[in-house]
Protein backbone atom coordinates (compact mmCIF):
# COMPACT_ATOMS: atom_id res chain seq x y z
CA UNK A 1 0.00 0.00 0.00
CA UNK A 2 1.65 3.56 -0.95
CA UNK A 3 0.96 6.29 0.90
CA UNK A 4 -0.35 9.72 -0.65
CA UNK A 5 0.70 12.18 2.00
CA UNK A 6 3.58 13.02 -0.44
CA UNK A 7 1.52 13.62 -3.57
CA UNK A 8 -1.30 15.67 -1.25
CA UNK A 9 1.72 17.49 0.37
CA UNK A 10 3.10 18.94 -2.91
CA UNK A 11 -0.35 20.22 -4.40
CA UNK A 12 -0.90 22.09 -0.81
CA UNK A 13 2.30 23.28 -0.82
CA UNK A 14 2.25 24.16 -4.78
CA UNK A 15 -0.91 26.53 -4.24
CA UNK A 16 -1.48 29.65 -1.99
CA UNK A 17 -5.00 31.91 -1.76
CA UNK A 18 -5.50 35.24 -1.23
CA UNK A 19 -9.04 36.35 -0.26
CA UNK A 20 -10.00 40.05 -0.73
CA UNK A 21 -10.72 40.09 3.24
CA UNK A 22 -8.36 38.51 5.21
CA UNK A 23 -9.30 36.66 8.02
CA UNK A 24 -5.81 36.45 10.28
CA UNK A 25 -5.07 35.40 13.82
CA UNK A 26 -5.23 39.06 15.37
CA UNK A 27 -3.74 37.94 18.67
CA UNK A 28 -0.72 37.51 16.15
CA UNK A 29 1.69 40.21 15.40
CA UNK A 30 2.71 40.13 11.89
CA UNK A 31 6.59 38.85 12.73
CA UNK A 32 4.79 35.72 14.41
CA UNK A 33 1.72 35.02 11.74
CA UNK A 34 5.04 35.10 8.77
CA UNK A 35 6.90 32.61 11.30
CA UNK A 36 3.82 30.68 11.95
CA UNK A 37 3.11 30.10 7.89
CA UNK A 38 6.93 29.22 7.44
CA UNK A 39 6.31 26.70 9.75
CA UNK A 40 3.64 25.00 8.60
CA UNK A 41 5.65 25.22 5.21
CA UNK A 42 9.17 23.91 6.76
CA UNK A 43 10.81 26.98 5.25
CA UNK A 44 14.36 26.97 6.39
CA UNK A 45 15.13 29.96 8.98
CA UNK A 46 17.43 31.48 6.25
CA UNK A 47 15.07 31.05 3.05
CA UNK A 48 12.19 32.72 6.00
CA UNK A 49 14.22 35.55 7.28
CA UNK A 50 15.38 36.87 3.12
CA UNK A 51 11.46 36.21 2.23
CA UNK A 52 10.41 38.27 5.07
CA UNK A 53 12.90 40.57 4.58
CA UNK A 54 12.64 41.38 0.93
CA UNK A 55 8.54 40.82 0.73
CA UNK A 56 7.97 43.28 4.05
CA UNK A 57 10.22 46.04 2.69
CA UNK A 58 8.72 45.32 -0.57
CA UNK A 59 5.42 46.12 0.68
CA UNK A 60 6.31 48.80 3.34
CA UNK A 61 5.03 46.64 6.60
CA UNK A 62 8.54 45.95 7.92
CA UNK A 63 7.94 48.84 10.79
CA UNK A 64 4.96 47.39 11.58
CA UNK A 65 5.64 43.33 12.04
CA UNK A 66 6.31 43.39 15.78
CA UNK A 67 2.43 45.24 16.07
CA UNK A 68 -0.64 43.34 16.91
CA UNK A 69 -2.18 42.52 13.74
CA UNK A 70 -5.50 43.16 15.25
CA UNK A 71 -3.89 46.91 15.24
CA UNK A 72 -3.77 46.94 11.46
CA UNK A 73 -5.50 48.38 8.95
CA UNK A 74 -7.51 46.44 5.93
CA UNK A 75 -4.90 47.86 3.97
CA UNK A 76 -1.83 46.01 5.76
CA UNK A 77 -3.94 43.03 6.69
CA UNK A 78 -3.81 42.58 2.84
CA UNK A 79 -0.37 43.08 2.57
CA UNK A 80 0.68 40.65 5.18
CA UNK A 81 -1.80 37.90 3.51
CA UNK A 82 0.57 38.20 0.26
CA UNK A 83 3.36 38.11 2.47
CA UNK A 84 2.14 34.91 3.70
CA UNK A 85 0.95 33.51 0.47
CA UNK A 86 4.11 34.08 -1.41
CA UNK A 87 6.14 32.65 1.65
CA UNK A 88 6.44 29.10 0.01
CA UNK A 89 7.03 30.48 -3.76
CA UNK A 90 3.48 28.62 -4.69
CA UNK A 91 3.27 27.82 -8.66
CA UNK A 92 -0.43 28.91 -8.37
CA UNK A 93 -2.01 31.46 -6.22
CA UNK A 94 -5.60 32.18 -6.03
CA UNK A 95 -6.52 35.82 -4.87
CA UNK A 96 -10.24 37.14 -5.00
CA UNK A 97 -9.75 40.84 -5.82
CA UNK A 98 -6.64 41.08 -4.70
CA UNK A 99 -6.01 44.42 -4.88
CA UNK A 100 -8.86 45.75 -2.35
CA UNK A 101 -7.37 48.14 0.41
CA UNK A 102 -3.89 48.49 -1.68
CA UNK A 103 -2.61 51.70 -1.53
CA UNK A 104 -1.27 52.89 -5.12
CA UNK A 105 2.67 51.73 -4.65
CA UNK A 106 1.90 48.14 -3.08
CA UNK A 107 -1.17 48.03 -5.95
CA UNK A 108 1.90 48.14 -8.63
CA UNK A 109 4.17 46.12 -6.25
CA UNK A 110 1.75 43.13 -6.41
CA UNK A 111 1.16 43.68 -10.21
CA UNK A 112 4.91 43.59 -10.92
CA UNK A 113 4.77 40.08 -8.62
CA UNK A 114 2.38 38.61 -10.46
CA UNK A 115 3.92 38.98 -13.61
CA UNK A 116 7.26 37.84 -12.19
CA UNK A 117 5.32 34.98 -11.06
CA UNK A 118 3.59 33.75 -14.29
CA UNK A 119 7.01 34.42 -16.77
CA UNK A 120 8.49 31.91 -14.13
CA UNK A 121 6.33 29.41 -15.52
CA UNK A 122 3.53 29.78 -12.41
CA UNK A 123 -0.40 30.90 -12.73
CA UNK A 124 -2.49 33.13 -10.75
CA UNK A 125 -6.14 33.09 -11.03
CA UNK A 126 -7.53 36.32 -9.54
CA UNK A 127 -11.09 37.82 -9.94
CA UNK A 128 -11.96 41.74 -10.57
CA UNK A 129 -14.76 43.24 -11.10
CA UNK A 130 -12.76 46.29 -12.94
CA UNK A 131 -12.06 45.56 -16.49
CA UNK A 132 -9.16 47.74 -16.87
CA UNK A 133 -7.07 45.67 -14.34
CA UNK A 134 -8.14 42.85 -16.38
CA UNK A 135 -6.87 44.18 -19.76
CA UNK A 136 -3.80 44.71 -18.43
CA UNK A 137 -2.78 42.01 -16.27
CA UNK A 138 -4.07 38.85 -18.06
CA UNK A 139 -2.69 37.05 -20.59
CA UNK A 140 -6.24 35.34 -20.42
CA UNK A 141 -9.67 36.03 -19.58
CA UNK A 142 -12.54 33.72 -18.32
CA UNK A 143 -15.92 35.47 -17.63
CA UNK A 144 -18.07 33.48 -15.00
CA UNK A 145 -21.88 34.15 -14.49
CA UNK A 146 -24.25 32.57 -11.46
CA UNK A 147 -21.02 30.15 -11.35
CA UNK A 148 -20.50 28.91 -14.81
CA UNK A 149 -18.13 29.47 -17.41
CA UNK A 150 -19.60 32.21 -20.19
CA UNK A 151 -16.83 32.74 -22.07
CA UNK A 152 -12.84 32.40 -22.09
CA UNK A 153 -9.46 33.28 -24.33
CA UNK A 154 -7.33 36.29 -24.52
CA UNK A 155 -8.94 40.05 -23.91
CA UNK A 156 -9.41 40.31 -27.46
CA UNK A 157 -11.08 37.48 -28.24
CA UNK A 158 -13.53 38.03 -25.21
CA UNK A 159 -13.47 42.01 -25.71
CA UNK A 160 -17.36 43.13 -26.92
CA UNK A 161 -19.28 39.99 -25.61
CA UNK A 162 -22.51 40.61 -23.35
CA UNK A 163 -20.88 38.75 -20.52
CA UNK A 164 -18.32 41.62 -19.58
CA UNK A 165 -20.86 42.67 -16.87
CA UNK A 166 -19.85 40.10 -14.64
CA UNK A 167 -16.86 38.64 -13.05
CA UNK A 168 -13.61 37.84 -14.27
CA UNK A 169 -11.04 35.11 -13.27
CA UNK A 170 -7.47 35.78 -14.78
CA UNK A 171 -5.02 33.62 -15.25
CA UNK A 172 -0.65 33.51 -16.18
CA UNK A 173 0.28 32.54 -19.27
CA UNK A 174 -0.67 29.80 -21.35
CA UNK A 175 -0.19 27.31 -18.21
CA UNK A 176 -3.70 26.74 -17.27
CA UNK A 177 -4.23 23.29 -18.95
CA UNK A 178 -0.83 21.92 -17.94
CA UNK A 179 -1.60 22.88 -14.04
CA UNK A 180 -5.23 21.78 -13.92
CA UNK A 181 -3.82 18.42 -15.32
CA UNK A 182 -1.37 18.36 -12.51
CA UNK A 183 -4.22 18.84 -9.76
CA UNK A 184 -6.06 15.48 -10.96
Amino acid sequence: MTCHCTFVWERFTALAYIPDNPDLYEFMTGIQFLHFVADIFGISATDRKERIHRYADAFELTADLAQPISAYSHGMKQKLAIISALMHAPRLIVMDEPFVGLDPRASHLLKELMREICDRGGAIFFSTHVLEVAEKLCDKVAIIRNGRLIRSGTMEEVRGDSSLCTCRICTGPARLSRLSRAWV
